[in-house]
């Protein structure tokens, strides 16, 4: 044994092998205890907020479809045999190209409007993730 090691061993040989804390270690375990809960019960209810959240967005995504949804279709079909009847009849180029052109331009602004909601929706739950 080493000089050190016999000074360490001299200088605790009176301390007791388990100090007495006055209920310190019962009440840290208290307090972690209660932490853990609130935070157990936080995260559930924040699973619950998250799951009301949801059912509301597929309702109302439900119910925009179901009164939209098959005036967009009958657009976009429309807009679809109009581009395909652009391309495939046009007597020259240049009418051809203004036939898609505006085609296509109709029928972008419900693609931005699609586009946007799904970034807007994007953004939204990258927000409340963080």
């Amino acid at each position: 044994m080493t000089e050190f090691n016999a000074v360490l061993t001299r200088a605790f040989a009176e301390a007791h092998d388990e100090p007495v804390d006055d209920g310190f270690s019962v009440n840290v375990g208290h307090a972690v205890a209660r932490r853990e809960f609130s935070n157990k019960l936080r995260n559930g209810v924040y699973a619950v907020g998250m799951a009301a959240a949801g059912a509301a967005i597929c309702y109302g995504g439900y119910g925009f479809l179901s009164t939209f949804g098959q005036d967009f279709l009958a657009t976009a079909g429309l807009e679809v045999a109009r581009a395909h009847g652009a391309v495939s009849n046009a007597p020259s180029v240049g009418v051809a190209a203004q036939g898609v052109v505006q085609s296509f331009g109709a029928g972008l602004s419900q693609i931005l409007m699609i586009t946007a909601a799904l970034a807007g929706g994007a953004v939204a739950y990258r927000s409340t993730q963080e």
